[in-house]
């Protein structure tokens, strides 16, 4: 586009030129005229019908040279004009580009960015999902052999308030949990798709021309959707730091055969219960 410009503002030029060498021949053109008619006044003495005819004749030649060269002058000057305006939308589109490299370069750095938390997020849970299923694993092996007949006195575990179902109960709030967890990663992806037709966008208003408050609002937007979205995922991942955390501590006093507290009781049934809608007591 710039190359196309600097052709039109060439051709324009040349234009211009040659204008201004057609003005100058016209010009030499009305002088000879005016010499010519001067010399024939001194040097001829034609009758009075005559010369009131050449006379007619080379005012209207006159005229119509006044008037060509009056149009050639407007079309210079018009030509000037728009000339001027390219040269000041090159010198825009200029600025625009210089000022959109490094607003295109922070969008790609902040999608580089979210694309890693979400790869890290996704690898937590993974773990998180590896690890209950191996403590189910564990606590459903002593209660086969329970229901079986075999007793198992090494297990060392205490009896719930709900009897032996309280791990497959653990187990399918944390599984109900990861579920809904990765339905909320999968809403903060599906929310992050605007953030790359921003960015299209932004490319196609540069390349459209578009106007550059429109262009600085679209950066500004993107950046505030990119900046929440990051604070977003920074609070679930301290949350499911938290959970997991409160997890290995309950298993681990499980293992070691812990009776919890009256109050960590109160909070496991309030948990436990499916109406309730919390995790772990916490938010």
């Amino acid at each position: 586009e710039m190359n196309s410009y600097r052709q039109a503002m060439q051709k324009m030029a040349e234009d211009i030129l040659s204008l201004r060498k057609q003005t100058s021949i016209l010009e030499a053109e009305n002088q000879m005229l005016r010499s010519q008619l001067t010399q024939e006044g001194v040097e001829e003495e034609p009758d009075i019908t005559d010369r009131a005819q050449n006379l007619a004749s080379m005012k209207q030649k006159l005229l119509l040279s006044e008037l060509d060269r009056k149009k050639l002058r407007d079309k210079v000057q018009r030509l000037q004009n728009e000339l001027i305006r390219k040269n000041d939308r090159e010198k825009e589109l200029l600025l625009l580009h210089r000022a959109q490299q490094p607003q295109a370069a922070l969008l790609r750095r902040y999608q580089d960015k979210l694309q890693q938390m979400k790869a890290l997020e996704e690898t937590v849970i993974e773990k998180m999902e590896s690890v209950l299923e191996d403590k189910l694993r564990e606590r459903n092996e002593p209660l086969q052999n329970k229901l079986q007949g075999k007793p198992n006195v090494a297990s060392g575990l205490p009896p719930g308030p709900t009897g032996e179902n309280l791990p497959v109960d653990l187990y399918s709030m944390l599984l109900a949990e990861n579920s809904r967890l990765r339905a909320e990663l999968d809403k903060n992806r599906h929310q992050s798709a605007p953030i790359v037709l921003q960015q299209q966008a932004l490319l196609d208003l540069l390349a459209n021309n578009s106007d550059k408050f429109n262009l600085l609002a679209e950066l500004e937007r993107a950046q505030s959707r990119i900046l929440s979205l990051e604070s977003q995922l920074e609070d679930l991942a301290r949350r499911w730091g938290r959970e997991k955390q409160d997890v290995a501590t309950r298993l681990q006093e499980k293992e070691c055969g812990l009776r919890p507290p009256s109050n960590t009781i109160t909070t496991d049934e309030s948990v436990s219960d499916p109406s309730g809608g919390a995790l772990w007591g916490s938010g």
